[in-house]
């Protein structure tokens, strides 16, 4: 009789929730604990780990924010490269990149961290990043430094304009968006 692999008889959802099992119980925490990180229902969460329900990107990233995770290793992806210690400092070497001039309001971005990254992930922004240029919220917090050049801050509707050195913490499921005022802006972003 041949033998069968479980893991492709199981839905989506099951192995989802045996992940968010596995993790949270690897950390120690009960299911109120990660109900009151995450603002989820103990019998949501209970539902979840069970593979009894499907929840939205937004609720799993939530879970993974709160599990020190990502949504991509509870969603069943391998890790990029040598597996690490948790805690462990990941470490992303890149060429340094020059300033290069841009027209006001274009801009592009370059991830600095590596895909290990489990806490936050930090962008090196020239210009406006598209991803930014509207009002956006997401779960989390979000750190801005500048660099170089000028650049507006909009935080539920008020704005702030930073100079090379200044920073704004702010959390970022409040609206938020970013616009370069100098075709020299470079900023760093970590979310």
């Amino acid at each position: 009789m041949p033998v069968v692999d479980r893991t492709e008889s199981r839905s989506a959802s099951e192995l989802l929730g045996a992940a968010v099992r596995q993790r949270r119980r690897s950390l120690g925490l009960t299911l109120e604990s990660v109900g009151r990180r995450t603002r989820l229902s103990k019998s949501f969460l209970s539902q979840l780990e069970s593979g009894r329900t499907n929840p939205t990107l937004d609720t799993v990233s939530r879970i993974a924010l709160a599990l020190d995770s990502t949504p991509a290793v509870l969603l069943g992806a391998q890790p990029c490269g040598p597996a690490r210690p948790h805690g462990s400092p990941a470490t992303t070497r890149r060429p340094a990149r020059p300033v290069r001039p841009l027209p006001i309001g274009a801009g592009r971005s370059y991830p600095l961290t590596g895909p290990e990254a489990h806490r936050y992930e930090v962008v090196l922004c020239d210009g406006t990043p598209a991803h930014h240029e509207q009002p956006v919220s997401h779960p989390g917090e979000e750190f801005c430094y500048v660099v170089s050049g000028l650049l507006r801050v909009e935080v539920g509707g008020r704005a702030s304009l930073l100079h090379p050195g200044e920073s704004l913490h702010f959390a970022s499921e409040i609206p938020h968006r970013f616009r370069a005022q100098t075709s020299s802006t470079r900023f760093l972003l970590a979310l």
